[in-house]
């Protein structure tokens, strides 16, 4: 923009803004004078006595004029001050006299600035004022046309004060005389001096208290401050993310929020509770500090990473959770040997997920103990425990006891829906013939207070291993009576009609073993003896070539008498059981039962007299032995 300049003759340019007029006045009075002058003598004299003056005058630039006063905008204030980093605005308008751009300046003193020369009439709104040497320079426009809003903005400094005085000038940059207007400004209202700053909070430390257990809760802490105190003093306010990420413009994490504080003066904390499932191993924990007016924290510590750790959580299993032998009493079916596939399922839980951060099997063993109730898990535990009478444990070989789990591959859906804790395990193992019988009362076991029942506890893959927990539905284990006769004849040897077994009937006997899980007795039972006697065809009736039944007699002592069994009435008969007190107990091992003998005697009736080879059977029961011969 120029100036409004016309030209004139080279020879009458004076100085100054009106030297045009001046000319023209001049030419006027010659003209009086000329036509005063009557004649060439009079006109003669006029010129002798007349000379030439030029006159000058230089009429001063004047500064421009305040049309709109500056004002910040927006305006800043102890409530709404501008964060450090972000940029504080002032407007304005001021008009020139003579069209000339004009510059608005912000300086922290009242006194007046120095206006700058544009260097010619071609650049002019390039020579921006300055503040006087002893003032800070808060900000200058660029160069504005008169009349247009001016904007001077500058970009606040953590080295600034909370508050700051400023004083608005308008200049020109004339290319003569350029001109600031004397009068400075400094708002109004809201928009008024001084201009607050508000400072980052400083924050250095940032810190938590785990590793913790899912379940459990994590305090993260920090070292946090914020030096502003104009008005109210500001407060800090602590945010945990997942990611070194957070947003300045919706003040919240990019990623997750884990915790947030409430605002607190200093050294703000927070909480964080970790989920049920949460593997165990490390996570992102960020903290960033901000003020009551969302402006991020200065420091070291800001965003770094504070590694909250998830410890490993044991595995456990619930006592409702374990089903023994499919909620059925126990029967075993196999005489002096192992009855298999007895079934055993139990459900494995942890608190880091059914998966670990692997993607494979967090629960990877369990500790498997099947026992009578009264020995408990805590004395059936270990490979010292173990006794197939009442103690089934895993910690054995397999040779020894061969219990066979797997975990169900479809039970753990961690992966698909991020909350799964557990899975099923399934078993088979097997019982030896003389695991303790719990059935019946006590007139029939010793052991008929008790039952069975299963305990386990699981292992995970950092081998920490849960608590062993004992179903809380145990079973009963039946009764398995059951005998073995290793005496397959009775030889009587040779006697004559009338003769008997003598002096005692220490020369004939049979042995049982008991191949059970009881103590046992005899029930006996016999047929007569013959010399044409099958087990198809029995003897007839002849008291010539029959010996009746009931001239055999028994005992369990090798000293007795036939006199002394059959007066104790331990006669065979053929229709009727006769118990015999054998008082053999409960075998206790898997490789040897426990035993009897029965000593056996005969008398050939007198009246016999068919001579020859007489052959007859007799019959061997298992009974169960009263609870006082079970050891």
């Amino acid at each position: 923009m120029s100036y409004n300049m016309q030209e004139l003759p080279l020879r009458i340019r004076t100085a100054g803004k009106i030297t045009v007029l001046t000319s023209i006045l001049g030419m006027v009075v010659f003209a009086v004078i000329f036509l005063l002058n009557i004649g060439a003598k009079e006109l003669g004299e006029v010129e002798a006595q007349s000379g030439i003056a030029t006159t000058t005058i230089t009429v001063l630039n004047t500064p421009p004029e305040w049309t709109v006063d500056a004002q910040e905008s927006p305006g800043s204030s102890t409530s709404t001050p501008t964060n450090t980093g972000d940029q504080v605005r002032w407007t304005a308008v001021g008009t020139d006299s003579n069209g000339a751009p004009y510059f608005l300046l912000i300086c922290d003193q009242s006194t007046p600035p120095t206006a700058n020369a544009a260097p010619n009439q071609s650049s002019l709104g390039t020579a921006p004022p300055n503040c006087s040497a002893t003032s800070t320079q808060w900000a200058v426009s660029a160069g504005t046309a008169s009349g247009v809003e001016a904007v001077a903005a500058t970009t606040t400094e953590e080295s600034w004060s909370e508050s700051n005085v400023w004083y608005a000038f308008i200049c020109d940059d004339d290319p003569v005389n350029p001109r600031c207007n004397s009068v400075a400004k400094q708002g109004s209202g809201t928009t008024s001096s001084p201009f607050a700053v508000n400072h980052r909070p400083v924050f250095t430390i940032f810190t938590d208290d785990s590793p913790k257990l899912p379940g459990e809760t994590v305090t993260f802490t920090s070292s946090s401050s914020d030096p502003d105190v104009d008005g109210t003093p500001d407060t800090v306010q602590l945010f945990v993310c997942s990611t070194n990420s957070f947003s300045t413009s919706t003040n919240s994490c990019t990623a997750t929020t884990l915790a947030s504080s409430t605002l607190v003066s200093s050294d703000a904390s927070t909480t964080y509770s970790i989920t049920i499932p949460t593997r165990d191993q490390n996570y992102g924990a960020y903290g960033f500090v901000l003020d009551n007016h969302g402006h991020l924290a200065s420091g070291g510590a800001q965003g770094t990473d504070s590694v909250l750790t998830v410890a490993n959580a044991a595995p456990y299993v619930l006592p409702g959770d374990i089903d023994l032998n499919n909620a059925s009493d126990i029967t075993l079916t196999v005489f002096e040997g192992e009855t298999t596939g007895f079934p055993l399922q139990f459900i494995v839980n942890d608190n880091n997920s059914c998966q670990n951060a692997s993607g494979n099997d967090e629960v990877v063993d369990w500790q498997i103990s099947v026992f009578r109730s009264n020995i408990g898990s805590s004395s059936c535990a270990v490979a010292g425990d173990y006794n197939a009478n009442n103690c089934y444990t895993n910690t054995v070989a397999t040779t020894t006891w061969n219990i066979s789990c797997t975990a169900s591959s479809t039970s753990c859906t961690y992966g698909t829906d991020g909350t799964d804790t557990s899975i099923v395990v399934d078993c088979t193992f097997p019982l030896w013939y003389i695991a303790d019988p719990t059935d019946g009362s006590a007139t029939n076991t010793p052991y008929s207070a008790t039952n069975w029942s299963a305990a386990v506890a699981p292992i995970d893959d950092n081998n920490a291993t849960g608590s062993m927990a004992t179903t809380s539905n145990p079973r009963e284990l039946n009764s398995l009576l059951g005998i073995a006769l290793d005496t397959l004849a009775i030889p009587y040897g040779s006697l004559e009609p009338g003769q008997e077994t003598g002096p005692t009937l220490a020369n004939s006997s049979t042995t049982i073993r008991a191949i059970g899980n009881v103590a046992v007795d005899e029930l006996l039972s016999g047929e007569a003896m013959c010399g044409t006697y099958t087990s198809a065809v029995t003897c007839p009736n002849s008291p010539t070539s029959t010996i009746p039944e009931s001239y055999q007699v028994f005992s369990t002592s090798s000293s007795a008498t036939y006199a002394e069994a059959s007066s104790t009435g331990n006669k065979l008969s053929s229709t009727t059981l006769t118990e015999l007190e054998i008082n053999i107990p409960k075998s206790t091992s898997t490789t040897q039962q426990a035993s009897g003998k029965t000593y056996w005697g005969i008398r050939v009736p007198s009246t016999i007299t068919l001579a020859g080879d007489y052959t007859g059977e007799n019959t061997f029961y298992g009974k169960v032995a009263e609870v006082a011969d079970w050891q």
